[in-house]
């Protein structure tokens, strides 16, 4: 099956610089004269778009025109979106607004965060031995897949708040009379590798939601309705450990673990699952990882400063307080915590199927390796010298082209 992933190229904007080879965490990207992305190794963490100066990657999402497909539209705005708009904004207006977007219905998503807090609990009530990675952000599960297989027992199985609000939406739906085909479900995200989530789920063979809406191409219309009075204010449904949730550390929070650690940042997340693959992280019970900078509210997709945002969903937290109830739980069905589907690793770099054929590949690459000046300058189009020997080992170049190498022959 040919592998989805949002991140895209807007080759006319691209100037070749190279920026985004080198914080690729998984080397899914080369430049040739413009940059490619290998679409097999991409795990949509937006990094790229975030380091681009001219705007050359975006996040592939759907457009409120794809509203008019279904007869009930459902808005699950995730708890980022209240970090993006200052005191003037109400946060019950922020919500309201998506009624006045074209939609029928609005589910909380920090609601969903909250059964989400509580599952975890229970999960890690009756855990003893190795700590548990948190699966709450999608990139981090596939570079989890992609580079750590070895991990993947470690991801915690309890699915996402986004999956889990995704049903309590279509039970909405249902309840209200529609048919599920009837029934449109958008999850208004903060990066690209939700939008992947949906289309290509890790832990199910179908997401629940139907599409996903970007919160920078929303946020112009939103903060417009919210100064009218037509926008209708709606409730906010969860507890502030729900909305704490969008900064990084608020999962942490909500399921009271206090023997944990936060890594946010995909460059740190790289490392510390590096620790963990050798045994160096064995005494937390948690381990909470975003790949943004201070969570989720640090996302390619959304139109805030993350140290701003993190401030005033600490406050909204804060200003709503309360405490969470394990009967809370009772209301949801406990297998919508379930993965369907057992996670696999992604292999992204195969030499050959047959031992002996991928022997003699690897010695052929570090022939050309050997070569090469180990510089990892970057400066071939490729993140490192042996993934520039690995492509041309497989064909993708065709020629070695390193300058040093260049300027050496010369001499």
């Amino acid at each position: 099956m040919e592998y989805f992933h949002s991140v895209q190229l807007r080759e006319k904007f691209c100037n070749g610089c190279t920026l985004c080879v080198k914080v690729c965490p998984t080397e899914a990207i080369r430049v040739k004269e413009k940059a490619e992305i290998i679409g097999s190794r991409c795990i949509d963490c937006g990094e790229c778009i975030r380091v681009c100066p001219n705007h050359a990657k975006t996040g592939k999402v759907d457009s409120l025109t794809d509203l008019e497909n279904y007869k009930y539209k459902i808005a699950l705005p995730d708890p980022a979106i209240f970090g993006q708009f200052g005191k003037t904004v109400n946060p019950n207006k922020i919500l309201g607004s998506f009624m006045s977007l074209g939609f029928d219905e609005v589910v909380d998503v920090a609601l969903a965060c909250e059964y989400v807090s509580l599952a975890i609990k229970q999960v890690l009530r009756n855990h003893k031995g190795v700590p548990f990675i948190s699966a709450s952000c999608p990139a981090v599960i596939r570079l989890v897949q992609a580079l750590y297989p070895d991990l993947i027992k470690y991801l915690i199985p309890v699915e996402s708040p986004l999956e889990v609000a995704g049903q309590m939406a279509l039970d909405l739906g249902l309840m209200k009379g529609y048919e599920s085909h009837e029934i449109g479900i958008f999850y208004i995200s903060p990066c690209p590798a939700k939008m992947t989530a949906v289309k290509q789920p890790v832990a199910r063979e179908i997401s629940t939601v139907n599409g996903v809406l970007s919160i920078v191409d929303l946020y112009g219309n939103i903060l417009k309705f919210t100064q009218t009075d037509k926008c209708k204010p709606k409730d906010l449904k969860a507890k502030g450990l729900g909305y704490g949730w969008a900064r990084a550390g608020g999962e942490s929070l909500a399921i009271s673990c206090s023997d944990n650690v936060v890594i946010d940042g995909i460059e740190q997340v790289n490392k510390i699952l590096r620790e963990i693959e050798i045994g160096k992280l064995t005494d937390v019970e948690y381990i909470e990882c975003w790949a943004c900078v201070g969570g989720c509210v640090g996302g390619p997709a959304v139109v805030e400063n993350p140290f701003i945002a993190r401030v005033r969903v600490r406050k909204l937290a804060e200003s709503i307080g309360g405490a969470l109830d394990e009967q809370k739980l009772l209301e949801v069905p406990p297998q919508y915590f379930d993965w369907q589907t057992a996670l696999k690793p992604r292999q992204i770099l195969k030499y050959d199927s047959d031992i002996l054929n991928a022997i003699s590949i690897a010695n052929k690459v570090q022939e050309i390796l050997d070569c090469l000046p180990g510089f990892d300058c970057g400066a071939c189009g490729a993140p490192t010298c042996r993934a520039h020997a690995e492509d041309k080992i497989q064909g993708t170049t065709q020629e070695i082209n390193c300058v040093f190498q260049k300027k050496e022959s010369k001499k």
